[in-house]
């Protein structure tokens, strides 16, 4: 019996592996930039440093000329602003 559970166990954790291997982004898709003028606030979450409030602050404050507009309107802070500003594009309104 413990034996049919291991094997189970083991079944299972390799088709988690690759449910979980074939949902990641390319590399092509990793590299591309968010743009911040149609990002969705899950997409926008999923940036280091935003957080699901100031995702949707993000979203309710566009349109954005630039993307250093996040902190000359004070919607992050320079430091966030700095560990995401090469993730992130704004493409014009």
């Amino acid at each position: 019996m413990a034996m049919l559970v291991v094997l189970a166990l083991g079944v299972a954790s390799i088709g988690a592996w690759n449910i979980w291997w074939f949902t990641q982004p390319s590399i092509e898709q990793s590299r591309a930039r968010l743009d911040i003028n149609t990002a969705t606030v899950s997409q926008l979450t999923a940036l280091p440093g935003i957080d699901l409030a100031t995702a949707e602050r993000i979203v309710s404050e566009r349109p954005y000329n630039e993307t250093d507009d996040l902190v000359e309107k004070n919607i992050l802070s320079q430091a966030t602003y700095d560990k995401i500003k090469d993730r992130i594009g704004s493409k014009q309104p």
